[in-house]
């Protein structure tokens, strides 16, 4: 289980309706753990929720590569529960296949192309400096505009920070989940 237990059913109006408003309309999955953790916090859950959103509705990043993104963050900081979640549900969506999401952690040769090199790249750069060289920057350029860059800049910076909460809290992956790579 995880450090902080879970908002228990039976929940108030007030909390099924902020437990239920994250995820994918599609989901066929119950809410996330995660989700009924922090909505012990509602006024912090209802406020990570809107910048989450935000980074999939409206937004420029190319879904293959926005999911690129998140999965490589995921590997870098060991986040088993964030990664398990993305890789089972929005990989398929994003066209990421399961060896391209295992190989984000694994470091396997999945035959990316030079772009998603560049992309994958740029991602343990800004995990490990906490920016972007000019030559990062200028090769990103040959396939996201300005503001994809930016947008980047904040899907990296947001799942760093949503790792490091489920690391904290210790989140067990969920059975839905697709499991952490064994040769990892």
């Amino acid at each position: 289980m995880s450090r902080v237990a879970p908002l228990p059913p039976p929940w108030s109006e007030e909390d099924a309706a902020g437990i239920n408003s994250w995820g994918h309309p599609d989901r066929t999955y119950e809410p996330l753990l995660l989700v009924r953790c922090l909505q012990r916090h509602p006024a912090m859950a209802a406020k990570l929720r809107t910048l989450g959103e935000a980074l999939y509705i409206d937004a420029e990043l190319p879904p293959r590569v926005r999911t690129i993104a998140i999965l490589r963050t995921c590997a870098l900081v060991g986040c088993a529960y964030e990664w398990g979640g993305q890789a089972a549900f929005w990989g398929p969506i994003a066209g990421v296949s399961d060896a391209e999401c295992d190989a984000l952690v694994t470091g396997a040769d999945a035959g990316w192309s030079a772009d998603e090199q560049t992309l994958i790249a740029a991602v343990d750069e800004l995990e490990r400096t906490g920016s972007w060289s000019t030559a990062t920057w200028d090769a990103l350029s040959h396939s996201l505009s300005d503001e994809q860059r930016m947008e980047l800049l904040i899907v990296v910076g947001w799942y760093r920070t949503i790792c490091t909460l489920c690391n904290g809290l210790d989140l067990p992956t969920e059975g839905w989940m697709r499991s952490w790579p064994k040769s990892a």
